[in-house]
């Protein structure tokens, strides 16, 4: 019986520490480390900001692939039922409509990470509110797929987010994201903020803060910081920190892309490692996010 008992306390710990699939992130989010709520983006318009599809007017389809893998696994994971699965694979998948007044698009993800599964649809639309200010509305459906030992079970929910982007002059942006106002699946709420200024003609610095409201900002805080640096006229290479007291992960980011003026590439990768009490990544284990990208404007 007292075996049982600490068999079940295992497992409830388990559960408690890696309660939820982790966002899908582009790669270019991955690349930054997840930065980028004031950034001019058409993809990531679907998943962290969506006023920023009002400035666009080329549309566009982009194929995003994740896969996740655990660094310096420890060896207690061979005897013991929460062992990291090798098969982490993800894919986005992205269609944006920027021909008429009212800009948008939609996307389908389906994840698998962790024995958790995810399918998310998601569409947006944003539409200037002047020459240099827009909003943007998203809406998600999302649902997910607990662990096998709880096959039988789903979560489903409804998500909106709001968001604004203002282009202050040339070389500032800033905006703003709230994320599940109405709380549908509570602990995504959160309030988010950031900037982009261009340092010189070939840097960029972006930034972004934000807290899940429902806490005290002290307790459920995060950040992220990017570089991005523009060699010659389309090649781009960026890295990022960033640090999550809500999800109770940090960690680094990097990539490198090629935007020309029909197709892109890119491909990044994201370090992290989780922090909190009775954490499912043990000391000294890392989770490497490695994502690949396609994109075709049109």
């Amino acid at each position: 019986m007292k075996k049982v008992y600490i068999l079940a306390v295992l497992c409830l710990i388990c559960q408690s520490s890696w309660a939820q699939i982790r966002d899908f992130q582009t790669s270019r989010l991955t690349s930054t480390a997840g930065t980028g709520v004031a950034s001019i983006l058409t993809t990531e318009s679907a998943l962290l900001n969506p006023a920023s599809a009002a400035f666009f007017q080329d549309s566009s389809a982009s194929y995003q692939r994740n896969s996740a893998s655990l660094k310096n696994q420890d060896r207690l994971r061979n005897s013991r039922p929460d062992k990291f699965p090798k098969d982490n694979v993800s894919h986005g998948y992205f269609l944006a409509d920027h021909s008429g007044p009212l800009k948008g698009g939609v996307a389908y993800i389906n994840q698998d990470e962790n024995k958790y599964k995810r399918e998310r649809m998601a569409i947006h639309a944003a539409a200037p509110m002047g020459e240099s200010t827009s909003m943007g509305v998203s809406y998600r459906y999302t649902r997910d797929k607990l662990p096998n030992s709880q096959a039988h079970r789903h979560d489903t929910f409804h998500q909106v987010a709001l968001g604004v982007v203002q282009i202050i002059d040339e070389n500032t942006i800033v905006g703003a994201v709230l994320v599940d106002p109405t709380r549908t699946n509570p602990g995504d709420e959160r309030l988010l903020g950031g900037f982009q200024y261009k340092i010189a003609d070939k840097l960029m610095v972006l930034g972004d803060v934000g807290y899940q409201y429902t806490k005290a900002y002290n307790k459920a805080y995060l950040w992220s910081a990017a570089l991005q640096i523009n060699i010659f006229a389309d090649f781009f290479i960026r890295g990022g920190q960033f640090f999550d007291n809500v999800r109770n992960f940090k960690g680094t980011g990097w990539g490198v892309s090629w935007i020309g003026p029909r197709l892109g590439i890119e491909f990044a990768q994201k370090y992290s490692d989780q922090f909190a009490r009775n954490a499912y990544v043990y000391k000294d284990e890392n989770i490497v996010d490695t994502s690949v990208s396609a994109l075709i404007k049109f």
